[in-house]
């Protein structure tokens, strides 16, 4: 017969027998009796390799024990042991067997689940449940999991910026509160309440949900790039009722792999009732992303793959080859993609990836004609998903006529280690229409001081060098205390903001050779030139007064006039005109 002895003993909350391994118990301090009491000596653990707070227990959680009828409150007074201590008449064993039934958070209040942005909030929501059989003075309990752990990995966002994604903000509908009475979960409303999870990093987080079923309900939400998506489980999607993604089951964890894009949002999903607290859930494979290699490369070195899965640090990896000629990789997939080559052996480096990569080899890699994309490659496609389309390669190898030859040194300063091509911005922003902007607004007078006083004044007039990137960071020096607004054609230029991936010139205004390069170049299917283009050729010029003109109106020794060289495309003539002269704008950046 079970036996449950009510007697009022003396004790210390400083002398607790503990729980140890393998059911064995050990004493906390030595001078504990056991002959000299029958109270039992509780200790607390979760079970499913999980954790409560950060790695453990915190500290004086409240724990609901029931026996029968009995209901008393214990408390974890050992965070590290799960040990606890009760200020209610202990429970007590001297024979027999009794079933006792616990719960954590013991409380009569509602508890909030809408806010759980950080780790103390939400494990806040964590609730557990113990039942357990009492047949000895020392007994260890081991709690399961009564929520749902949830958590997300924004995994693909085609159409969308790494910039935009890191700033996602991701959340999930469900219960806005619940009251957790002898162990059971009683819900407060309708799982319609917006929740906002505990952001991992830019791409991860989590949150504790009530059990039950989300089928036909809005679930999760995505905003990014200034648009919202909405995803709803259905049992008529196949995927959705294959992975079971509406059915938020207790004691689980599970993981949602969203993809977002302007045709909507996607969701995968793995689960796992083992290891609340893992990084990696056994047996799940979508998020571990993987790569897939192309077996034409001549003698490839990989490294940060293995079997197919990309193993690198902070889900990198690298490929390097040899070849002669303009052949290199294409990929599909979301990442960062840097390319670096000597002319005959070549490098790819693939960081922040977010998805699965599918690489292919291509022997026109490089080729004018090309489309260039923020990431640092090239392809025939106009639009590529996960990344923007920036420009177009319109020449390749360094530039050259009869008088110069374009060199490294020309970009001192900038990332550039050498000239493989050039490529013509195709941002949709700069203005394409006659008459054009001016270099500065016509303020009634020729004199533009901003541009008097250059140094290599007579290079800059010179209008057959390839200067263009010098030239362009010389105006952003002269003009960088000066109010922006009296420049129309700059001012357009650096409201751009234009980003340039790495190991490039970044975006500069042309020369006017470079202007000729770009105009005469075969792209014409892609672009059309008219009328008169702005390079970055500005000078000034100077003209000595004589005695009878000392009385000129601007009243100076010296007349000094600002020119701006500019390029026409029908007539193919250069000519110089006043800064307040309208002409087009051209773009470029070399790599």
């Amino acid at each position: 017969m079970n036996k449950i002895t009510s007697n009022i003993r003396n004790y210390s909350f400083g002398l607790i027998l503990l729980s140890c391994m393998g059911g064995m118990s050990c004493t906390r301090e030595a001078d504990i009796d056991m002959t000299d009491t029958d109270r039992v000596v509780f200790s607390a653990n979760i079970g499913q390799a999980s954790r409560r707070g950060d790695n453990s227990w915190t500290g004086g959680e409240l724990i609901g024990m029931q026996v029968g009828e009995s209901v008393k409150t214990y408390r974890i007074s050992d965070a590290a042991t799960g040990a606890m201590v009760t200020d209610d008449e202990p429970y007590t064993w001297t024979s027999g067997e009794y079933q006792l039934h616990a719960w954590s958070p013991y409380t009569d209040k509602s508890i909030s689940l809408t806010d759980q942005s950080d780790a103390e909030k939400m494990f806040a929501c964590d609730l557990l449940e113990c039942n357990a059989t009492v047949n000895a003075q020392s007994v260890q309990l081991t709690f399961k999991h009564k929520m749902t752990r949830v958590w997300y990995e924004l995994q693909q966002f085609p159409g969308y910026t790494n910039e935009e994604a890191n700033n996602a903000v991701i959340s999930y509908y469900g219960h806005s509160s619940i009251k957790y009475t002898e162990g059971i979960i009683d819900k407060e409303g309708e799982p319609n309440f917006e929740i906002l999870p505990r952001k991992i990093d830019d791409r991860h987080g989590e949150a504790i949900l009530v059990p039950g079923e989300m089928w036909d309900k809005p679930f999760i939400k995505v905003v990014i790039g200034g648009d919202t998506y909405v995803y709803t489980p259905k049992h008529t999607v196949a995927t959705d009722e294959e992975r079971q993604t509406g059915v938020l089951k207790e004691g689980y964890n599970q993981r949602y792999y969203l993809k977002v894009s302007k045709k909507g949002i996607e969701v995968s999903m793995e689960s796992s009732s083992v290891g609340w607290d893992s990084e990696t859930i056994d047996g799940v494979t979508d998020g571990k992303y993987k790569a897939e290699i192309p077996s034409n490369l001549n003698n490839p070195q990989i490294t940060g793959v293995e079997n197919g899965i990309i193993t690198g640090a902070d889900n990198s990896f690298s490929i390097s080859y040899t070849e002669n000629g303009n052949g290199g990789l294409l990929y599909e997939g979301n990442c960062t993609v840097q390319r670096t080559t000597d002319g005959t052996s070549h490098t790819y480096t693939f960081s922040k990836i977010a998805s699965d990569i599918k690489l292919s080899y291509t022997s026109e890699y490089l080729k004018v004609g090309k489309y260039y994309y923020s990431n640092g490659t090239f392809g025939d496609e106009a639009v590529k998903e996960g990344c923007e389309t920036v420009g177009l390669v319109y020449k390749l190898g360094a530039s050259k006529n009869e008088y110069d030859t374009d060199q490294i040194d020309n970009y001192s300063g900038s990332e550039l280690k050498s000239i493989t091509g050039y490529v013509l911005c195709i941002d949709s922003r700069i203005p394409s229409t006659e008459p054009g902007l001016g270099w500065k607004k016509d303020d009634g007078t020729y004199n533009g001081t901003e541009f008097d006083s250059w140094e290599n004044n007579e290079e800059r007039y010179n209008a057959t060098t390839f200067n263009g990137y010098q030239f362009t960071q010389e105006i952003a020096e002269k003009l960088q205390s000066s109010d922006i607004n009296n420049f129309p054609l700059w001012q357009t230029f650096k409201g751009l903001n234009l980003q340039a991936p790495e190991n490039t010139s970044g975006w500069y205004i042309p020369s006017i050779e470079q202007i000729k390069d770009v105009v005469s170049a075969d792209i014409h299917d892609k672009v059309t030139f008219t009328g008169n283009y702005y390079s970055s050729n500005i000078y000034y010029y100077t003209q000595e007064m004589s005695e009878s003109e000392e009385n000129h109106k601007w009243n100076s020794a010296k007349i000094v006039h600002s020119w701006a060289l500019k390029y026409n495309v029908e007539t193919q003539e250069t000519s110089g005109g006043y800064p307040s002269d309208a002409a087009k704008l051209i773009i470029i950046l070399t790599f």
